[in-house]
């Protein structure tokens, strides 16, 4: 069924694009292997904290990986999940009840860009793989760190010939497919300066495949993570 033009879930065709097929496949393959390997050296600096971080918001959560991991290896007390698409939404929460963290969790079906204000700030908030999908990249991150009091974890494509390859294959295929959804690769310079105009700076970073991973903090944070490293 096609997806409403004027659904509060259309941006981007994200909805449609991240449908509860895709996401239904991804949280099965949650509950048998765990988080794929990107997803868990995104996280790995808040999995070596001391002690438990006392919320996180997952933004465009998907299936719930990042929070779920977080939760279930106890550095985690809560757990907020954003996604604009129901079907993750829907898996997300599904495996939430499956996995016994129905009561550290919490979901929300919206464009968090459009709808940060009445979200509590969280210790740390996470957004794998986000800003790709999304075409406002101030609006969006922007937002998302300001929401973070300790800590942001950050996917985003390489910007380097064979990704912008993939990404145009990715957004030609959409074409064809009558698919308004396009993938964005925001300029590396541009990332880091909106995160930093909400104060947070880079602690540790490195590549995976087609993605850099970044580890944001505020300096009043404990040291907790690792001196700044490129891999």
């Amino acid at each position: 069924m096609p997806c409403s033009c004027c659904a509060p879930s259309s941006i981007n065709d994200l909805d449609c694009t991240f449908d509860a097929a895709s996401a239904a496949k991804e949280a099965k393959r949650f509950l048998k292997r765990g988080a794929v390997r990107r997803t868990l050296r995104l996280i790995r600096p808040l999995l070596a904290l001391p002690t438990p971080l006392a919320s996180v918001l997952d933004i465009g959560c998907g299936a719930g990986a990042a929070h779920h991991e977080l939760l279930r290896r106890g550095a985690a007390m809560l757990a907020v999940g954003v996604d604009v698409s129901a079907g993750y939404i829907t898996a997300a929460a599904s495996n939430s009840h499956l996995l016994g963290l129905r009561e550290q969790t919490m979901y929300h079906q919206l464009d968090f860009a459009l709808h940060a204000a009445q979200f509590e700030p969280a210790a740390a908030v996470i957004m794998d793989r986000v800003i790709c999908c999304y075409p406002d990249l101030g609006q969006l991150l922007g937002a998302a760190a300001e929401r973070s009091t300790r800590f942001l974890a950050l996917s985003f494509p390489r910007n380097n010939w064979w990704v912008r390859r993939i990404g145009r294959a990715i957004n030609s295929v959409s074409v064809v497919g009558r698919s308004s959804y396009r993938f964005f690769i925001h300029p590396e310079p541009e990332v880091l300066r909106v995160v930093r105009a909400a104060g947070l700076l880079p602690v540790e970073s490195c590549t995976f495949g087609a993605w850099h991973l970044v580890t944001f903090a505020r300096p009043a944070a404990p040291a907790a993570v690792p001196p700044l490293q490129s891999s």
